[in-house]
């Protein structure tokens, strides 16, 4: 299962946090432990994902049936890729 540390979060509501991903057969898993917060998003959920060069990072952008999550990572293109690798 692929796995992602220290990527920036942005949610449908604006909220910013530092979170870790897990790419998983069935969902994304977000967790943040300094919030002690956890997420899922379910591959049913996901509309549709893109990717865009922002500076030195990678701005991946999931347009979900619940709004938009936007992630900022150095590796965004491997986080899309191991995304359309589980959703099929």
């Amino acid at each position: 299962m692929p796995r992602f540390q220290r990527v920036t979060e942005t949610d449908a509501s604006g909220t910013v946090r530092l979170v870790s991903l897990e790419v998983t057969e069935e969902a994304i898993y977000r967790t943040s432990k300094a919030e002690m917060w956890e997420g899922k998003l379910p591959f049913a959920a996901v509309i549709g994902i893109e990717i865009r060069r922002d500076g030195a990072s990678d701005l991946v952008t999931a347009e979900t049936k619940h709004g938009q999550i936007q992630w900022s990572l150095k590796n965004g293109r491997t986080l899309l890729d191991a995304i359309e690798k589980h959703s099929r």
